[in-house]
């Protein structure tokens, strides 16, 4: 029987298609939590693990099998661990002790105390414990970069780590004890669930870790030389953050350029601009304004009479182009950093050297860019909340009141937008230039990564309730201008979605529940890659993989 966590209650309600839509009728499973039949296993080499793979891995949806050909590299590179330990060779973590310890050395007669003692030292993170499918992920790409033949473990780790994922024995890990330059403080705590130490979750409960093992059938693993230093000093939790949190923003991207449809279907803004862009601009600009054009081309609306529209409309795709190009860039960079090994010291032609990999730069970097680029979408959506509201652009009431002067609609929540905005503009600011020098002077970089994904996770978060916000908005401004029936393509989608629950507004009410069901309905994962499917972006579903 499959066990499972029960950490997260299932992301939403199922929904049956609406009566008489014109669009294709979502399948009445689609959002089933888990499929009742593992899916094929996931062939992992430390070389081309994907994005889309590591989220199948972290919900369990497939299970991993590793690469013949990989663990040849890996047995290669073991015995270079295991000549230096026989030759007294002088390697940080393996016979010397770590940090301002470094001079001490660890004699062989000592190395599982002293791998043992290292574990319980970094297994140290505070804060509330993270997803198991988080840390599902984690254990993934620890598996996978050993693979590349750098990290020197011995094949038994690697099973080791391969039975908490094939036996949903899910170490308890925290967030908070990382600088960014190797999460020992987080990876400690996987290490230590290993060893039979720490706490676990399996069957849904949490166990002290020798417990969950032994009701999984497993015991503690014994580590070797090096394996304490493999288990601690590597970013797989905050790499592994980093893929699922994209996988996330990808979505939500989605949704938001679906969502400017209808905004742009309330507001009667002009197409000219996509036009432009596709003919004009450059990177992925006209990618997606080609998308606009033709995912848009069966919502009928009619421009209104300006010379030109807001700049929040008129250059919509400029800004989400832009983020788009953040999006893919760091997707990259990401999918490079789970196939790579960030250990110190690293196996390289049969040599055990010391090593800078542990230092995420580059990935730190590219989701610190994402988030500028979320502020920015932001802003704009923001500002199309605003113009919506305003009756000398719309041409419509103010606030979208169906009844001027008595009903308030959208002037007091628009403050809600605003918080929302603010909120994810200051998560935009960056944290990586931080500096505290510790370890004795010798740990003087840092990136503060597990910082920028607890960052991004909360920026996503309100990106998702503010896309929410314009969906709602826009759905009463499409409502006043009496388009029902008009909206088919990709723009009428999401009009249809939010039908199902929200009523236009004809007097106030308690609008709280109308925004919590707006994001319910529209930021949900099973949903958004149906609609994917029916409204496909190449650009897209290339960068997520």
């Amino acid at each position: 029987m499959e066990r499972t966590a029960n950490i997260i209650p299932s992301s939403a309600l199922r929904e049956k298609a609406a009566v008489n839509s014109p669009f294709p009728a979502i399948p009445s499973d689609i959002e089933t939590t888990r499929p009742q039949a593992p899916a094929q296993p996931i062939m992992v080499d430390g070389r081309s693990l994907t994005i889309g793979q590591l989220e199948t891995i972290a919900h369990r949806r497939g299970q991993i099998m590793t690469c013949p050909i990989a663990l040849s590299q890996v047995e290669k590179a073991r015995h270079a661990v295991e000549q230096a330990v026989e030759n007294g060779t002088a390697a940080y973590g393996v016979t010397t002790s770590v940090g301002a310890y470094k001079d001490c050395v660890v004699n062989a007669n000592s190395m599982h105390d002293f791998n043992m003692r290292l574990l319980r030292a970094h297994s140290f993170a505070i804060g509330t414990p993270l997803p198991v499918e988080d840390v599902r992920a984690a254990i993934a790409l620890r598996i996978n970069a050993s693979l590349t033949g750098h990290a020197g473990i011995h094949p038994e780790l690697l099973i080791a780590l391969h039975n908490l994922l094939e036996r949903d024995v899910i170490p308890e890990v925290r967030p908070i004890g990382s600088l960014g330059c190797a999460d020992i403080g987080l990876m400690g705590q996987i290490g230590a669930a290993l060893v039979g130490e720490g706490f676990a979750y399996v069957d849904g409960e949490r166990r002290p870790a020798l417990e969950a093992l032994a009701r999984a059938g497993l015991v503690p693993y014994r580590p070797q030389s090096k394996e304490g230093l493999v288990l601690v000093s590597s970013n797989a939790t905050s790499v592994a953050r980093a893929a699922l949190l994209l996988a996330k923003a990808y979505r939500l991207f989605y949704v938001s350029i679906a969502v400017l449809g209808l905004s742009s279907a309330g507001f009667s803004a002009s197409r000219q601009p996509w036009l432009a862009a596709k003919h004009t601009e450059s990177g992925l600009i006209p990618d997606l304004a080609d998308f606009a054009l033709s995912s848009f081309a069966a919502d009928k609306w009619s421009a209104s009479s300006r010379v030109h529209d807001p700049l929040s409309y008129r250059c919509a795709v400029q800004v989400s182009g832009t983020a788009l190009e953040a999006l893919v860039h760091a997707s990259r960079v990401a999918r490079e950093s789970m196939n790579n090994s960030d250990d110190n010291p690293v196996v390289v032609d049969g040599a055990l050297i010391t090593s800078g990999r542990s230092l995420p730069q580059r990935l730190t970097l590219a989701l610190e860019n994402l988030q500028l680029n979320i502020g920015h979408l932001s802003r704009s959506m923001l500002n199309r909340i605003i113009a919506l509201g305003r009756c000398e652009l719309t041409g419509l009431a103010r606030n979208l009141t169906p009844h001027d002067g008595s009903v308030l609609a959208f002037g007091p929540p628009v403050k809600q937008a605003v918080d929302l905005f603010a909120s994810i503009a200051d998560d935009s600011s960056p944290a990586s230039l931080v500096n505290v020098t510790v370890a004795d002077g010798m740990e003087d970089e840092e990136t503060f990564l597990p910082l920028i994904t607890r960052k991004l996770e909360r920026q996503l978060d309100l990106w998702g309730k503010l896309i929410a916000h314009e969906a709602f908005v826009a759905r009463q401004a499409v409502y006043l201008r009496r388009l029902d029936g008009q909206l088919n393509g990709l723009a009428g989608a999401i009009l249809t979605r939010l039908e199902k629950e929200l009523l236009p507004i004809d007097d106030d009410r308690i609008y709280t529940l109308d925004f919590i069901a707006a994001e319910r309905l529209l930021i949900n994962d099973q949903w958004i890659d149906h609609l994917a499917q029916t409204y496909a972006f190449p650009i897209w579903e290339e960068g997520r993989r």
